[in-house]
């Protein structure tokens, strides 16, 4: 397939480009960058490619699939252009910042009959299709409760735009628990938000030092107003959700923790999702069962090896007659926990719309 890359920012340059230049299924041969020095440093990845400076001068014939890879605020005007042009749409997360986005883009599919493919490489990951193949055999039983957390011990993003609602749309929860929400809705199914209580707070967005340095990060930023840290209790139509997000926090590693409780039993998945150095020791993985405990062997796995995995099944993906109403579907679930957590905190900068 013919791809086009629309923006040049850190996941373009260090998550997306490298392995789409290197993958079989995919040509890149253009990107659309305004920023000279961005064109510059991503130069010796995409080689021959048209570079371009606004997204207008892509022809809606130069490519088969579009990765827009681009600030949040700007995925739903940037995604539904492509769209209404008939091009096949990859959007980074989060697919939308608020449901009038998401409408947007269901219109422009609609019209323009391209298709819409959302990231959601954390389903990929190899600890969790195990944690997955826990849930499919039936060793959990009926869905009762999760833990779901992602709290980093320094990794606040480089980018100003990720501290900013304006541009954001939000801190931690829309950043890191956009894909923790996800993989739990993609192992339990997505369940109606009946009530959230939520707290939120920015204690490191100010200090400098708490950045990412994987992500050019230093923090500091004087102007921020999003949160570093939300915890959250969500009450769902199917089963309960205890969250913790956290860009940066007084913990030596970074830790993902999913704890699934069932009525048959337990399974907890500790690892360190993306790309920090710091990372537990060894991902495990532990079913509980009337008293017993085992560990589940988990296979071995590379960091960042879940994004050439969702890149493998792309060409599936987009072959699916119904993959534009399964991606807005997913990502209005998603966007409903988001929104139901900012209500329980007031941490938006104006009244969530409702999922009506």
């Amino acid at each position: 397939m013919k791809a086009a890359v629309i923006g040049l920012g850190w996941v373009a340059r260090e998550v997306w480009l490298p392995r789409l230049v290197k993958h079989p299924d995919f040509d890149v041969v253009a990107v659309v960058e305004p920023r000279p020095e961005a064109v510059e440093r991503a130069a010796a990845l995409v080689g021959g490619a048209q570079v371009y400076g606004g997204f207008q001068e892509l022809g809606p014939h130069e490519a088969d699939l579009v990765f827009v890879l681009t600030p949040n605020h700007t995925h739903g005007a940037l995604a539904s252009h492509f769209l209404r042009q008939g091009l096949a749409v990859f959007l980074e997360k989060p697919t939308g910042t608020d449901f009038a986005h998401l409408r947007l883009l269901e219109d422009a599919a609609r019209d323009g009959g391209g298709r819409l493919l959302l990231s959601t490489a954390a389903r990929h990951r190899a600890d969790v299709g195990e944690l997955a193949r826990l849930v499919s055999d039936g060793a959990l039983g009926t869905p009762r409760h999760a833990e779901l957390s992602w709290v980093r011990s320094r990794g606040i993003p480089g980018s100003d735009w990720f501290a900013r609602r304006e541009t954001a749309g939000g801190g931690v929860l829309v950043d890191l628990g956009w894909h923790v929400i996800d993989v739990l809705h993609h192992l339990w199914g997505a369940s109606g938000v009946r009530h959230a209580t939520a707290l939120a707070s920015s204690d490191f967005l100010t200090r400098a030092g708490w950045g990412a340095d994987w992500h050019a990060g230093t923090a500091g930023l004087a102007d921020a107003d999003v949160e570093d840290q939300l915890t959250a209790l969500v009450v769902t139509e199917r089963y309960g959700m205890q969250l913790r997000f956290a860009w940066a926090s007084h913990e030596p590693v970074d830790r993902t923790r999913l704890v699934l409780h069932g009525a048959e039993g337990t399974a907890e998945l500790t690892t360190t999702f993306g790309f920090s150095p710091r990372r537990v020791d060894e991902p495990t993985l532990t079913l509980r069962q009337a008293g017993a405990e085992r560990r589940v062997p988990l296979p071995p796995a590379g960091v960042g090896d879940e994004y050439d995995q969702q890149l493998d099944a792309l060409a599936a993906e987009l072959a699916r007659p119904d993959a534009t109403d399964r991606a807005l579907r997913e990502a209005r679930e998603a966007l409903a926990v988001v929104e139901a957590c900012y209500r329980a905190t007031s941490a938006r900068w104006t009244a969530p719309e409702t999922n009506s």
